[in-house]
């Protein structure tokens, strides 16, 4: 089980980390969309410039992941984002399309992750929840904030009272989440979760799922419509949201916890944040070669699966629980991880000459024959890597009780 959710994970992260500073510091094309819908929806968000926090939470989910860091919460924030790549990409772009694979493999690698850690996220399920202290308050504030939720988006989805923004951004950004329907899946969210808090039922998961409609409502009202009205309404539903999770704190604890343990894994020396975080212990051959192999393979689905530059920076990312498990071994064999600087250097020029940001025929003249060469070069840098990999699989442990 642990080694499925390795692969999954570092296919996750290696996705979500290049994908969100893609954004940032521009790495590759901005996929911009081939149809009516998914063209008009991406210019909206990134005119309006709630892309930005699209891609800034993909980023760091991406890190938190990657180096098990609130790896729980770093995944349930990300759920939302991971869910609107999937519309984009499939409704929207076509469910048969070549972008609808990136969708399904998104939210399908974040949500079995998030069963993978489930463990943490049940308290969040309780059906009958109850605060400590000030309930009267607590219930009063629930009460608001769900009579609040439905009625908004009662009004919206079941009496046609479309909303639309006094500001051209603001406008624009609405157009497109009503036309691409995006927005009536919000508002069936929204309208689930007053319910809940009505009933009294689920509170604190309800609270959640809402957190991050109430967030980009505030987003849309404050900074893009700028409707005082609009915008202390939407400050209303965000402070009652944020206010009553903090209510229900203790039900959200475990998904607060910084260093967890997926399905399968127990705490030791053989789990992913002993094996591919922390480069300062030691790791026996057989854990070793567990690790390697669950990176090797996310190594592979981005080699044969996703083409362009993408699929280069993804492989990149990778290079980190790749080296950190190398160290650790080569520490445990009594090798100084100092020699690691050789195949470190040899693929960080190999990723150099896959983007196009070195290439030998600065040295030598003749397109083809640079070509050559630097294919060449690429072929030594991964046989001298594989070498050093070897070495790590067959050498024997010097620390006693590792192996």
């Amino acid at each position: 089980m642990k080694y499925a959710v390795w692969f999954v994970r570092l296919i996750f992260a290696a996705w979500m980390i290049p994908a969100g500073l893609n954004h940032f510091l521009p790495l590759f094309p901005q996929p911009m969309g081939t149809q009516p819908l998914s063209m008009e929806l991406i210019i909206a968000l990134l005119d309006s410039r709630l892309f930005d926090l699209v891609k800034f939470v993909e980023l760091i989910a991406g890190i938190g992941v990657l180096f098990a860091f609130f790896t729980p919460l770093s995944l349930l924030v990300c759920l939302p984002v991971s869910f609107g790549v999937f519309y984009w990409d499939a409704p929207l772009e076509g469910w048969n399309s070549g972008a609808s694979t990136f969708g399904y493999a998104t939210l399908l690698c974040n949500a079995l992750l998030c069963l993978a850690y489930n463990k943490y996220y049940r308290p969040m399920f309780s059906v009958k929840t109850e605060v400590s202290e000030r309930k009267q308050l607590v219930m009063g504030a629930r009460i608001a904030l769900g009579v609040l939720l439905v009625g908004y988006a009662a009004n919206t989805l079941f009496l046609g009272s479309a909303p639309s923004g006094s500001q051209p951004l603001s406008d624009l950004l609405m157009t497109s989440l009503t036309n691409s329907r995006l927005l009536h899946v919000a508002l069936v969210v929204q309208l689930i979760a007053g319910v809940l808090l009505l009933a009294n039922i689920l509170v604190p998961l309800a609270l959640c799922a809402q957190m991050m409609i109430s967030a980009n409502a505030l987003f849309w009202s404050l900074f893009l419509d700028q409707s005082p009205l609009g915008a202390l309404l939407a400050l209303v539903v965000f402070a009652l949201n944020g206010l009553l999770m903090i209510a229900y704190l203790p039900y959200y604890r475990d998904i607060l916890q910084r260093h967890t343990l997926a399905a399968g894994e127990e705490p030791g020396p053989a789990n992913y944040d002993a094996l591919m975080v922390n480069n300062d212990g030691m790791t026996g051959k057989r854990h070793y070669i567990e690790a390697v192999v669950a990176v090797l393979a996310a190594w592979a689905f981005y080699a044969y699966n996703v083409p362009g530059g993408s699929g280069i920076f993804s492989a990149f990312v990778l290079m980190y629980p790749l080296f950190t498990v190398l160290i650790r071994r080569f520490r445990d064999m009594g090798q100084h991880p100092w020699l690691l600087f050789i195949p470190v250097t040899l693929m960080m020029m190999y990723f150099d000459i896959k983007l196009g940001y070195f290439s030998f025929s600065h040295n030598v003249s003749g397109a083809s024959f640079s070509e050559s060469v630097d294919g060449l070069f690429n072929w030594f840098a991964l046989i001298v890597t594989a070498g050093f990999l070897v070495w790590g699989a067959v050498g024997n442990s010097k620390s006693p009780g590792t192996n």
